[in-house]
């Protein structure tokens, strides 16, 4: 199952990396997008005062600015995309973490129960479920906060103060993704770790069985 995991955590971290660089692909979205603004403004007041050297001077502005924003917003959605795929795969990654505790733990419980073994067993295995959460409930908090934040550093969201959370997901983008690939390393430790307390459950159970064999004869 570490095995596993280990492919899993990386191909998600393969799609954080890709995106980020996705990211600084696109450009200056929020300028692209004001300059646009600007020249719709300009475009309207020409207009109202029905100047026409204005109005098509405004117009060519506004087909210029346009030009110049349409890849950049190609390129933004295609990051846009990139990133509501990675962000499920992270998600998912993490909970396949916590469901696989939440069916090993138990079954390491319900075999100790009944064979009678050692309680260490079961304490062992509890140790590792809870400090997996902690990485994985973390895990998750994160990427959905670099997503929050990429989602507000939008100019289509029509907040006015967009550009200034632009260097904040930068920033959260770089410390995220390096948070992430360290948590999905803490668990694919933790995981083979469990892994070994299933072994030595396994092995508990066939020498308590041959001792339950014995008694009988």
């Amino acid at each position: 199952m570490a095995r596993i995991y280990f492919a899993l955590a990386c191909f998600a971290t393969l799609l954080l990396i890709s995106n980020f660089g996705v990211g600084l692909w696109v450009g200056d979205l929020n300028s692209d997008a004001a300059a646009v603004r600007r020249a719709s403004d300009a475009l309207a007041a020409a207009r109202f005062q029905q100047d026409s050297a204005a109005i098509e001077a405004a117009e060519a502005e506004l087909i210029a600015a346009a030009d110049r924003h349409e890849p950049t917003k190609k390129r933004h959605g295609l990051h846009f995309l990139l990133g509501v795929l990675t962000a499920i795969i992270c998600i998912l990654v993490n909970a396949i973490s916590v469901t696989y505790f939440i069916g090993t733990t138990k079954w390491c419980k319900e075999v100790v129960d009944a064979y009678s073994l050692d309680s260490v067993f079961v304490d062992r295995s509890l140790s590792l479920k809870r400090s997996t959460f902690g990485w994985s409930l973390v895990g998750v908090l994160t990427i959905i906060l670099i997503v929050a934040f990429g989602g507000a550093s939008d100019p289509a969201t029509e907040i006015s103060s967009s550009a200034d959370w632009v260097s904040i997901h930068f920033m959260l983008a770089i410390l995220g993704t390096m948070f992430l690939i360290f948590s999905y390393l803490q668990q694919v430790g933790k995981i083979g770790a469990h892994y070994d307390v299933i072994q030595d459950i396994v092995e508990a159970t066939e020498k308590r069985k041959q001792e339950l064999g014995r008694a009988e004869v």
